[in-house]
């Protein structure tokens, strides 16, 4: 059982999410904020959270705060800069992600914590299904998938150094309110929402979308009973073709709204629907799915009227 935790990149939308699931489960949490010119609105007033400046640069000095910080469980690192847009490209910023978490495997060593849980993503498998083809042209996500996949690696074989328990999570496409990234549900909805045109892959591939609440969920259940040295996808246990998730926010937003699959050309090599299977999440953790598809961009869609049109 979890009783006091680290989490890095805590204010961000995965992690103010988080710290709320902990903070209503009693869990007491160090919350590692880069700076003091971060928004903490939504989580410095949380019972059982405490607010620690750090930045990435710095994670290593975290251990010189232990008598601030004092015994923790787990150090869960959600931390990562350029996770979105153009910096996903960069490849001095991506590596530079890689040494911070081995830096934050380090601190979390010299503070005593046993149990290292890492944030790792789809983009990790999109990178080993498609990247190695002879002939196929990555994108901008695929330095950032690279970069999340050499994390894993490395810190859990840094982990197996400093005698720290390592949990891998690969991240679904995690959706809902507060999200201000352009992800797929925000733009699909987005371009509905505004009448554009409703241009889309065919949308063939099977993919995954996961409410926040229930990726925060899922990552507490792995933090607490995931295997030492195993990686688990945190999915919804419901996959689909990704045009029937089209046709939800179609349905949602207004049914009349006419869709145009296949005018865009899909790049790329569908993940195998093997990729989706969260059998051993469940099994190992007890992890269930609160949060259906409809409902939650019913949700997604309400504040996305009130917040980004």
């Amino acid at each position: 059982m979890i009783r006091n935790a680290i989490v890095t990149g805590a204010n961000g939308f995965i992690g103010t999410a988080l710290l709320k699931e902990m903070s209503k489960n009693g869990i007491t949490v160090y919350a590692v904020i880069k700076d003091k010119n971060e928004s903490v609105s939504l989580i410095e007033n949380l019972p059982g959270v405490h607010i620690v400046y750090c930045s990435l640069e710095n994670i290593h000095s975290l251990s010189a705060r232990k008598p601030e910080i004092g015994d923790a469980d787990v150090f869960i690192h959600l931390a990562w800069a350029g996770s979105f847009g153009n910096a996903r490209a960069d490849y001095n910023l991506q590596l530079l992600n890689v040494k911070y978490a081995i830096d934050a495997v380090n601190a979390a060593a010299d503070l005593g914590v046993k149990r290292f849980v890492g944030a790792g993503t789809l983009a990790e498998m999109d990178v080993l299904n498609y990247h190695l083809i002879d002939g196929s042209t990555p994108n901008a996500v695929s330095m950032y998938g690279i970069a999340k996949m050499t994390m894993h690696m490395m810190t859990k074989t840094e982990c197996v150094s400093r005698c720290i328990e390592h949990v891998w999570c690969y991240l679904s496409n995690t959706y809902g309110v507060g999200n201000t990234t352009n992800n797929f549900v925000n733009m699909a909805s987005l371009k509905m929402l505004r009448g554009e045109h409703a241009a889309f892959t065919s949308g063939e591939q099977i993919y995954d979308f996961v409410y926040v609440t229930d990726t925060v969920r899922a990552i507490l259940a792995v933090a607490e009973k995931g295997k030492d040295n195993s990686s688990y996808y945190l999915g919804s246990t419901k996959q689909r073709k990704l045009k029937e998730y089209i046709k939800i926010i179609r349905d949602t937003i207004n049914p009349s709204i006419e869709l145009y699959l296949g005018e865009i050309p899909f790049n790329g090599t569908p993940l195998p629907p093997e990729t989706y299977d969260t059998d051993k999440l469940v099994s190992d953790t007890g992890f269930v799915p609160e949060v259906s598809f409809e409902d939650g961009i019913i949700k997604t869609i309400n504040w996305l009227r009130n917040n980004a049109i």
